[in-house]
C-alpha cells in the first residue's frame, strides 16, 4: 500500500511540475510580441491600418458612421488620399489616421488602442493643423470650416476621474459664464469604445462599437463593415504595405530605445567626469562608451568651466 502511495505521489509531483512548465510557456507566449504576419491575421476594424483602408475605399460608409457618431447630416465628404499634412518646410509632416473634409466641416478620426497620456494635447495640435490646411492663403478667418477631432478609444483616457462616460465631448466655453460658448466651431470627441458598446441606446451605433470592441457583427451596417475588413485582408498589396509599416514602427522603436540608452550612458559619463574620480579610460570601460566619446565630453566640460 505504501508503495502504491509513493507512486501516486511521484506521479502527482511530476504532473504538477509539467503543468507549471506549461503555464510558464503560456505566459511567455502571451507576453511575446506578435509578428507582423500574426498581427495581420488577427487584425480587425479596430486596427488603424485596416480602419483607414476600409473607410478610404468605402467613403459612403465613412459618411454614414460620421453621421451616426455626431448625430448630424453631411452632404458629401472627401477622404484625403494622403493622410500626412506638411505644415512647412521646417516641420515634420503630421500623420492623421483618417482626414475627411466636407463642404463646411472637417474631420479627423483617430483609432486609439492605448492611453498614451497626451490625447488632449494631440487633439489640440491636430485641430490647429487642420485649420492651417483647410484655410486657403489670403482667406479670412471666417472661412474656417467647423472642425471635429474624433478619438475612438479602446481605453478611457479620463478613467482617473471615475466618470465612466461612453462619450466625452469638448468645446470652448467661457469659464465665468458657462452659458457663453466661444463659438469657434471646434469640437473634440472621445468615444470610449467598450463603454459605448454597453451604454449607447442607438442600436446601429451600438453595433458599430461592438464590432470595434469585440469584433461582433449585429446589424446590416456592421455586416457590411466586416465583409469590407475580410476583403481588405485578402488584398496582397495592402498586406505588404502593412508588413512594411509594422517593420518601420519596430525599427523606430528599437532606435528610440537605443538612443535612450546612449543618452543615459552620456549623462552617467558626464557626471563621473565632473566628479573627477575615474580616468576617461575607466569611465569608457565601465559605461561601454567609446573612449573618443568620453574624451569629447571631457573637453566640453573643460571648455564650459
Amino acid at each position: 500500500m505504501m508503495h502504491k502511495e509513493k507512486k501516486i505521489m511521484e506521479y502527482d509531483e511530476s504532473r504538477e511540475s509539467f503543468n507549471t512548465t506549461e503555464d510558464a510557456a503560456d505566459k511567455v507566449n502571451k507576453n511575446r510580441e506578435l509578428t507582423p504576419e500574426e498581427k495581420w491575421e488577427s487584425a480587425t476594424l479596430a486596427n488603424n491600418f485596416i480602419f483607414y483602408k476600409v473607410m478610404r475605399h468605402h467613403p459612403e460608409v465613412c459618411k454614414e458612421i460620421l453621421e451616426l457618431l455626431l448625430n448630424i447630416k453631411i452632404d458629401h465628404i472627401n477622404i484625403h488620399n494622403e493622410e500626412t499634412i506638411d505644415v512647412d518646410f521646417n516641420s515634420k509632416g503630421v500623420r492623421l489616421d483618417l482626414y475627411v473634409t466636407g463642404s463646411d466641416k472637417v474631420f479627423d478620426i483617430e483609432v486609439q488602442t492605448t492611453n498614451t497620456g497626451e490625447l488632449a494635447e494631440r487633439a489640440r495640435y491636430y485641430q490647429g493643423i487642420m485649420d492651417v490646411d483647410n484655410l486657403a492663403a489670403g482667406a479670412s478667418y471666417d472661412k474656417l470650416k467647423e472642425s471635429h477631432v474624433i478619438f475612438l478609444c479602446m481605453q478611457d483616457p479620463f478613467a482617473r476621474l471615475k466618470k465612466n462616460l461612453p462619450v466625452y465631448t469638448f468645446e470652448n466655453i467661457c469659464k465665468e459664464d458657462l452659458t457663453i460658448p466661444l463659438d469657434d466651431r471646434t469640437y473634440k470627441h472621445f468615444f470610449i469604445v467598450p463603454n459605448c458598446a454597453k451604454m449607447i441606446a442607438d442600436r446601429e451605433l451600438k453595433s458599430f462599437f461592438s464590432l470595434l470592441a469585440e469584433n461582433k457583427s449585429e446589424s446590416a451596417l456592421t455586416n457590411r463593415l466586416k465583409s469590407f475588413v475580410d476583403a481588405a485582408k485578402q488584398n496582397s498589396q495592402w498586406r505588404m504595405q502593412f508588413m512594411t509599416w509594422e517593420q518601420q514602427k519596430a525599427l523606430e522603436y528599437r532606435l528610440g530605445q537605443e538612443n535612450g540608452s546612449l543618452q543615459k550612458a552620456i549623462e552617467a559619463a558626464t557626471n563621473l567626469l565632473r566628479m573627477n574620480v575615474l580616468s576617461p579610460e575607466q569611465i569608457a570601460q565601465a559605461i561601454s562608451l567609446p573612449l573618443e566619446k568620453v574624451l569629447e565630453l571631457q573637453k566640453e566640460i573643460l571648455e564650459d568651466a
